[in-house]
């Protein structure tokens, strides 16, 4: 259903088969190769990814939706972030 699953499910056949050590190269849409990185990394996936070619008119909803996505699982970095550099601004409203 998920990258996430799909890492992980792969990840425990991949250490059934060489429980000396793998690694695997997951491929995906270019859009998506940054999140999926960051996943298998986050698992301790030892994995390369490959992004294939993205239809361009998907393009432009995709990238939204994974700056979302991206956003939205580093929360907590991302959201102090975004209130230090909304500070100033907040500061100079009128009162």
């Amino acid at each position: 259903r998920t990258t996430e699953e799909n890492l992980v499910f792969s990840a425990e056949l991949m250490q059934r088969a060489r429980p000396d050590g793998y690694q695997c190269v997951v491929v995906t849409n270019d859009f998506h190769s940054y999140r999926a990185a960051l996943i298998a990394s986050d698992l301790g996936v030892p994995a390369q990814v490959v992004g294939a070619p993205t239809a361009a008119y998907f393009l432009p909803s995709a990238t939204i939706r994974e700056f979302a996505a991206v956003f939205v699982r580093y929360w907590k970095v991302n959201l102090p972030i975004c209130a230090f550099l909304a500070a100033p601004a907040l500061m100079v409203l009128p009162r």
